[in-house]
């Protein structure tokens, strides 16, 4: 079922779809991709996907089922809709985004989660992230060669 996965770049034509995504996410979901339990509108979609140095998506039967932003920075951030998780898409994105980042020149990646969002630090253990662990938050973070 992976091989049915296309990663590419995300487009304005694209915003539709991503604000689909992040409306089809639970309350829970929402807290430990922003922090927090708002949903986003369409304008804040845009912004998000403005705001980054390069977002990648997912897509799957035409459907965009995972989003990841790369920021100045090299801070990250992954989505990807529940019922496509635990099937490798997470690791693709983040795979790619390393390769982006590598691309543009950025000497290290990371990314901040919630510690009781598992799938994510399992993503960062697998792909080589130096982990720290706080009370209230993981930090990943990857040195690029």
């Amino acid at each position: 079922m992976i091989n049915a996965v296309q990663i590419r770049k995300a487009n304005l034509s694209d915003i539709e779809g991503i604000y689909n995504l992040y409306n089809s996410l639970s309350p829970d979901d929402l807290y430990m991709r922003f922090f927090s339990f708002k949903k986003l509108s369409e304008q804040e979609v845009l912004n998000l996907t403005k705001s980054s140095k390069v977002t990648l998506l997912a897509i799957m039967d035409g459907e965009i089922v995972g989003e990841i932003s790369l920021y100045e920075d090299g801070e990250f951030s992954l989505v990807v809709k529940p019922e496509h998780r635990r099937r490798g898409i997470g690791t693709m994105l983040v795979e790619n985004i390393i390769g982006e980042a590598k691309k543009l020149g950025i000497s290290k990646v990371k990314f901040f989660t919630l510690p009781d969002n598992i799938p994510m630090i399992k993503i960062g253990k697998k792909l080589g992230f130096t982990l720290s662990f706080s009370s209230d938050e993981v930090f990943g973070i990857l040195i690029l060669h």
